[in-house]
């Protein structure tokens, strides 16, 4: 898709205006005015190099955020496992002596590729699997050679690219993985991860896409029979799938067609199977590296999704299985609109939710660390709900709540106080609230739950009183992320340990389990933070909290750098990154376009219709990245070239493993 650049950031500007989505983006970083114009000449490639900084590092978590998505690979649209360019990444990793790989949810996908807005916590993204290892005897060479895909990469791609792509090949290899004698290895296999899985979700998650191949994916909208095809099958005794066969044949007199569909419900079996399998592999070759994964605990689930349709007793939903309330945010000072994300509210007084908690938690944290997304609304929810009726009686419904007053809404800031709940003092039928099951389940699985919990709370972000209470009592058993502290050095940081404002760099000193960040997957690279408070002249910063003047005290005084140095973007960067690690914190997330010096992100936040409208607010080909969607050329990490629109970032890549060797050997 060819967009012109400045039109890409001007319908950006739009959207963000009006869809509201996790964020957390100052507003002054439009940036329209300082990068659009006149900078027609600008180089793709910014190098990373560091010098100047005299501190050892002492930071002992390193983790570098990166979705393996991204990736270039061999015959795939996407980043897979056990391919030779994800082999090459992990060694980057190990180079660098990064101690974690942390990536966004591992979900299977929806048609807006996001991993946030997921179908359920238990299925996962098959378009990850590597079709080339199918050829090999120990996977039973269920493919050959000539029947894989061509070997293309496109930049950005969509799920109709990746089902073309996979989807036949998928169905190839079970047709001649049902024909493999009983014995073979793979069978077994098989057989073994069924039996494990298949009552915890395999089943439903099965059935459930069998059921959406005829009827579509929401399942809201399928006939009534089969919107309660889980509750019929559990009342009466019988498996799901001898169910759905009866239900199909009264619904359709043609059997054929629903011998298909039930097939499809082994062929989705055997999908995730073979996920399971080249999932477990790639951990394995993590951890042979000291590599611990560290992935993401979405704070819900789509309302269309398998979870909500096998377990509606655990959220509020109406009578037609509607959400009543969605989750969502607050105004925030960096985002002053109502985030409404749409996801269905899980019911804490249901027993069946606080069962579907731990399982969903063991069996996650057995894979990998994790990151809670969004923790704040573990304590203090966001219950936005679908209908508002105003004063004179009109009622609004969903978007129109938040539509502008002058066309009938409340606005995109209206939130009424009302709609937060205290979370924290509900409990399970032992007496334990999310937290104390939390720390239970890690310990249960072997790990300290200070070292395998991410908290996206940003500190004071959260800063009620039940957040309060919950870091008086737990604080001590789970890391708790800033926000990318480049967000607030060019605040007013004079008053030091002024706890208002989470990005505050000297906040740091005597905090338990703290993690800082360079950058994340929402808000925009440590670079253009730098080019941001540098190149904007003082006038632009109204409040006169942000101003360029306070963060080059910053640089003189943390970064020692003179005022010749402070000229150089690219050097202020370079030593900002290195400053990171000399901070005496539990953990330090860095990205991959931080490593690199380069502009962008994988998702911008308040976009959310798939691949539609998801550019950068820079006018540079290699920002050009859409959602969840683009991928690195192939051997990005060794080439050298670093001209036109794929660059090799070859340089940039060696000095930052050859720093942090500096650093930790």
């Amino acid at each position: 898709m060819k967009i012109q650049a400045l039109n890409s950031f001007l319908r950006l500007h739009q959207v963000n205006n009006s869809v509201r989505h996790n964020s957390y983006i100052d507003a002054n970083f439009s940036q329209a005015d300082s990068f659009v114009k006149g900078n027609t000449d600008y180089k793709y490639k910014n190098a990373v190099s560091f010098h100047g900084v005299d501190a050892k590092g002492r930071v002992k978590q390193r983790g570098l955020m990166f979705h393996i998505t991204g990736l270039p690979a061999t015959r795939s649209y996407c980043g897979q496992f056990l391919d030779p360019e994800t082999d090459e990444f992990i060694d980057f990793l190990a180079k660098a002596k990064q101690t974690h790989w942390i990536m966004n949810p591992l979900f299977a996908l929806g048609d807006d590729l996001c991993p946030y807005n997921s179908s359920g916590r238990f299925s996962k993204n098959k378009y990850i699997v590597n079709l080339n290892m199918l050829t090999k005897s120990e996977y039973g060479s269920l493919l050959k050679e000539s029947e894989l895909p061509d070997d293309v990469t496109i930049e950005n791609f969509t799920l109709d690219n990746l089902k073309t792509q996979k989807d036949p090949r998928f169905k190839k290899a079970f047709e001649r993985f049902e024909k493999l004698p009983k014995n073979h290895p793979l069978r077994k296999e098989y057989k073994s991860f069924e039996k494990e899985n298949a009552d915890l979700w395999l089943d439903t998650y099965s059935a459930y896409d069998a059921i959406s191949s005829l009827y579509g994916d929401n399942w809201r909208k399928w006939p009534k029979n089969l919107q309660l095809l889980p509750e019929n099958s559990q009342k009466a005794g019988v498996p799901l799938k001898a169910v759905l066969a009866a239900e199909l044949l009264n619904e359709n007199s043609d059997s054929s067609e629903v011998k298909g569909v039930l097939k499809k419900i082994d062929l989705y079996k055997f999908e995730q199977f073979l996920f399971d399998k080249q999932f477990k592999e790639f951990n394995k070759q993590l951890k042979d590296k000291n590599i611990t994964l560290t992935l993401d605990l979405a704070i819900g689930v789509s309302p269309n999704g398998v979870d909500v349709w096998a377990n509606k007793d655990i959220f509020l939903l109406d009578d037609d299985f509607n959400p009543i309330k969605t989750s969502g945010c607050p105004p925030e000072a960096n985002n002053p609109h109502t985030q409404v994300w749409g996801h269905p509210l899980f019911d804490y007084d249901s027993q069946k939710f606080w069962d579907y908690q731990e399982k969903s938690l063991k069996k996650m944290i057995a894979e990998s660390d994790l990151r809670l997304d969004h923790f704040v609304g573990y304590i203090n929810r966001a219950e936005i709900p679908q209908t508002y009726v105003k004063s004179d009686g009109t009622v609004l419904k969903g978007d129109e709540i938040f539509a502008p007053v002058e066309k009938g809404g409340m606005g995109a800031d209206f939130f009424e106080p009302d709609w937060i709940v205290r979370l924290d003092k509900k409990t399970n039928k032992f007496g334990e609230n999310m937290f104390d099951l939390f720390v239970r389940v890690a310990k249960e699985a072997g790990k300290k739950p200070e070292d395998c919990y991410i908290l996206e709370d940003f500190g004071p972000l959260g800063e009620t009183s039940a957040y309060k209470e919950f870091k008086s009592k737990y604080g001590k058993n789970f890391i708790s992320q800033r926000l990318p502290l480049a967000n607030g050095i060019g605040r007013d940081v004079t008053k030091a340990h002024d706890l208002s404002d989470a990005s505050n760099p000297y906040n740091l000193k005597n905090q338990v389990n703290t993690a800082i960040l360079t950058g994340n997957h929402d808000l925009a690279s440590l670079r253009e933070f730098v080019d941001f408070l540098l190149n904007n002249p003082a006038k632009r910063f109204k409040d006169g909290k942000n101003s360029p003047a306070i963060f080059k005290d910053f640089c003189k005084k943390e970064l020692k750098l003179n005022n010749s140095e402070m000229k150089d973007n690219e050097l202020v960067a370079k030593e900002l990154m290195k400053w990171h690690y000399t901070q005496d914190v539990k953990q330090v997330q860095t990205t991959l376009q931080d490593v690199l010096g380069l502009y962008f992100r994988p998702n911008i936040p308040g976009s959310w219709n798939g691949m539609k409208d998801k550019w950068l607010k820079k006018a540079t080909p290699e920002a050009m990245m859409h959602y969840w969607g683009n991928v690195f050329p192939k051997g990005f990490l060794h080439r050298e070239n670093e001209s036109g629109i794929n660059p090799g970032y070859k340089k940039p890549a060696e000095e930052f493993v050859k720093t942090m060797q500096d650093m930790y050997e």
